[in-house]
């Protein structure tokens, strides 16, 4: 079977047979542009340039909050700028509340209102120096009139709602910070409250608490020994006065007054003068015998004292000085043995007041930790609501005199000569783009489902056989 060349002249003929199904989708496309043409509302754009000034002060001395880069900025400025305040206050000014509500016409202001970058500025800039508001309505005057007013507006709102803002700002935290200078005053006076009552329990005191500990052991180890040695001492005076009291007791004679010792002073004398006799003379010597008959005679003496009636005794004894000096020196001796005691309970009771005091620091520590821990973390908090308020008052300074960040009109809204929507002349082109390729592809879309053959060329094709004859369209005579 031969293949049939297409001519382009064939297109045009099936166009021809088909132009019904050409014609029409063409024209109903046209009209539906024409259509929408001229039913379509205008909308016009206007815009104005809002110029955002630097700050009067460098910016070292007012240190700001976490800072926005400049995307984050132009939303929250479209978010100002859609703010009920700014948008209710346009709305009363240019009486587009008298015949609606005020939430139907904020709500189709913020569908009409955009804030968008001026083309020229550069991406890569890191602050936002201007911005323009936008605004588009179905006439020109409106959006012009609409726009000046926007920015005129927001710009007021933004300087007044900067000035409210520090001023709420700055009282927020003179309020935070009395409160917190007041808990710290109370922290305070628990803290000392607390101290005082723990006086010498304190972690603080822990150190002097064992030495003192440690000085009076050493002290009551010392008073121990010297009670021991009193003690020892009254003993030894207690027997020699009980001696002398049964007259066997005889105090060592002060040297050189021999007729002023007692009787057993003398015997004592005479014994230890036999014993150095006897190591020079033997005992026939007249010189031992002189001494042993002076010992017996200081003996019989002694004796006969001792069988004297005791009332004689005493009064004898009252009239020794070595007798009167014996019992001197034992009352003495009671008497330091009673201080000393006293010293020793003295110093027990002490000793175990600051082994408490040591044992309860740290129930002390622990109890006091808490409250420090609060009054720590009050005093920094007063520290930062310090640092916060003088900053809020400087910008409240900066917002009232208004040397912080300014907003001002750079541009005013211009009037729009031409719609921004809709491009007629691109919808003209659009909708007849559209017919042209409606059209022709149904037109050839129902040639292609046509198998009428209509030449001999097209027969010869189908059928595979030759053709003798072609006979043309006759055409009857008019």
């Amino acid at each position: 079977m031969n293949e049939h060349a297409q001519h382009p002249l064939d297109y045009l003929l099936v166009l021809k047979r088909r132009k019904m199904w050409f014609v029409v989708p063409f024209l109903l496309s046209l009209a539906t542009g024409i259509a929408l043409v001229l039913l379509l509302p205008a909308t016009y754009r206007s815009s104005a340039r809002v110029a955002v000034a630097a700050p009067a002060v460098t910016r070292d001395l007012v240190p700001n909050g976490a800072s926005l880069d400049r995307d984050e900025r132009l939303r929250a400025l479209g978010q100002q700028l859609r703010s009920p305040t700014v948008l209710e206050r346009v709305a009363r000014e240019e009486g587009l509340t008298a015949d609606r509500p005020l939430p139907d016409v904020a709500q189709e202001l913020i569908d009409h209102i955009s804030v968008e970058l001026p083309a020229p500025i550069a991406r890569a800039e890191p602050e936002l120096n201007a911005f323009d508001i936008v605004y588009r309505d179905r006439t020109a005057e409106r959006a012009q009139r609409i726009t000046n007013r926007l920015a005129q507006v927001f710009v007021d709102e933004y300087s007044r709602s900067r000035e409210m803002q520090a001023e709420g700002t700055a009282e927020f935290l003179g309020t935070q910070l009395r409160a917190s200078q007041d808990r710290i005053a109370n922290l305070e006076t628990r803290l000392r409250a607390a101290k005082e009552t723990h006086m010498g329990k304190l972690p603080e005191q822990t150190v002097a608490n064992l030495q003192t500990l440690s000085g009076m052991r050493q002290q009551l180890e010392t008073t121990s020994n010297n009670i021991r040695s009193e003690q020892d001492r009254l003993s030894l005076l207690s027997h020699q006065i009980q001696m002398a009291k049964q007259g066997q007791y005889a105090a060592p004679a002060a040297p050189g007054s021999p007729s002023m010792a007692s009787p057993q002073q003398r015997v004592v004398a005479l014994e230890r003068e036999l014993a150095d006799a006897r190591m020079k003379y033997k005992d026939n010597h007249p010189e031992i015998r002189i001494l042993q008959d002076e010992l017996a005679s200081a003996k019989a003496e002694v004796a006969a004292i001792a069988q004297q009636p005791e009332s004689a005794r005493q009064q004898q004894l009252s009239s020794d000085p070595m007798y009167q000096q014996l019992v001197n020196d034992q009352n003495l001796t009671q008497l330091r043995i009673r201080a000393l005691q006293r010293t020793e309970a003295q110093l027990q009771r002490d000793i175990v007041q600051y082994q408490q005091r040591v044992e309860a620091t740290p129930m002390v520590e622990q109890e006091l930790a808490s409250v420090q821990r609060e009054y720590d973390f009050e005093k920094e908090n007063v520290k930062q609501l310090s640092e916060k308020h003088a900053t809020a008052l400087v910008q409240e300074q900066l917002a009232r005199s208004r040397d912080g960040e300014r907003f001002s009109v750079l541009n005013a809204a211009y009037l729009p000569e031409a719609p921004e929507s809709p491009n007629r002349l691109r919808l003209m082109l659009v909708a007849t783009a559209l017919g042209l390729a409606l059209g022709g592809g149904l037109a050839f879309g129902r040639e292609y489902l046509d198998r009428s053959v209509r030449d001999a060329g097209a027969f010869q094709a189908e059928f595979d056989v030759p053709v003798l004859a072609e006979i043309p369209h006759i055409r009857d005579a008019a």
